[in-house]
């Protein structure tokens, strides 16, 4: 949904009347799940890709959505020619020595050849470089350590006299099930409440509670917000307790969606349907949009470390759009507003 992002090529479409079925949409998704969990994309780039993969009608449209996911075959190493060794002794003192055949770059990490560190000291004097090198160390190790355990020990003392951090965000990172109260300090967005407040947030921030797309996980969510000028959106993510702009922003021609019109009790229940046919799911969100211009959906994922996934799609009104799972799929819903 996210603009700007293109395949890196579009290679013909040479069966454009092979549509795509369940089996090619679902080994796609797989492996959409498993770059994001390989850290090959990041999370936006997934959503895109599984809400691409959701509206693929051909098996030529799957195939470009995941084409550049495919491993592709080792190239071999480049022969480098071997670097005779420079004889101790050789060479014009002074002179920056000659790296044009070395293999590897060679990486400074520390004061440059003109300085005055310690490396340069100790190198440039033999043994009483050695002994000035020595004192400079113990110079430098004292003035690094002193400070450090001055302010372990001021932290220590001072500890009791600061406030509460507990209150500063969620420290609790416990990944709830859907519908489970979270403790004093977590959060679960998937609760009624959890839910509420992210509604609240939006509402307080834009003064509505519109959005063209949101993608909710159980600790945090991510909304694209109208900007109020023509279809342009910001992105927003909600941590549990506050609602933060983010650098991600652009236009769409997807219709706006009232998050308020949402039951949170439905995302439980949808979500608690696609654990349940996971076998040990580590991964489970909803994406609410209107991609497809056929109305509000609402589309609940499951995953695990297998690389398995599954997902339903309904109606606000809980009708079944579409079941990943199923073998015969539930007839196309009239459009709805």
């Amino acid at each position: 949904m996210s603009p700007g992002v293109a395949f890196h090529y579009l290679a013909p479409v040479t069966s454009p009347d092979e549509r795509a079925d369940n089996k090619s949409r679902d080994a796609a998704i797989q492996q959409v799940e498993a770059a994001l969990k390989s850290g090959r994309i990041v999370q936006a780039d997934h959503d895109m890709r599984i809400d691409q993969l959701r509206q693929a009608q051909t098996t030529q449209d799957v195939d470009l959505v995941v084409r550049d996911l495919q491993t592709p075959n080792p190239a071999a190493p480049p022969t480098i020619a071997p670097v005779p060794p420079t004889p101790p002794g050789q060479g014009t003192p002074g002179a920056v020595p000659d790296t044009s055949g070395q293999q590897w770059p060679l990486v400074n990490y520390g004061p440059g050849s003109g300085g005055t560190g310690v490396s340069t000291v100790a190198s440039s004097s033999g043994k009483g470089g050695k002994a000035i090198g020595g004192v400079i160390a113990a110079i430098i190790l004292v003035a690094v350590i002193v400070p450090i355990a001055g302010a372990v020990i001021a932290f220590v003392s001072a500890r009791n006299s600061f406030p509460d951090f507990g209150s500063v965000g969620p420290s609790d990172d416990t990944t709830y099930l859907p519908g489970q109260t979270p403790g004093d300090d977590g959060v679960n967005v998937f609760t009624v409440d959890g839910y509420n407040d992210l509604v609240d947030a939006v509402r307080d921030e834009t003064n509505a509670t519109y959005a063209y797309e949101a993608v909710i996980y159980p600790r945090y969510a991510v909304v694209e917000l109208p900007t109020g000028t023509n279809n342009r959106y910001e992105d927003f993510y909600w941590d549990g307790e506050s609602l933060q702009l983010e650098n991600m922003k652009g236009t769409t021609d997807d219709a706006q969606v009232d998050l308020a019109l949402v039951d949170p009790q439905q995302l439980i229940d949808m979500l608690t349907t696609v654990r349940d046919r996971t076998d040990n799911p580590d991964s489970w969100y909803i994406i609410y949009d209107d991609s497809s211009g056929q109305g509000p959906a609402i589309t609940a994922y499951a995953s695990n470390d297998f690389g398995e996934s599954t997902y339903i799609q309904e109606r606000l009104d809980g009708t079944l759009i579409y079941d990943s799972d199923a073998t015969v799929q539930p007839e196309p819903p009239s459009p709805t507003g």
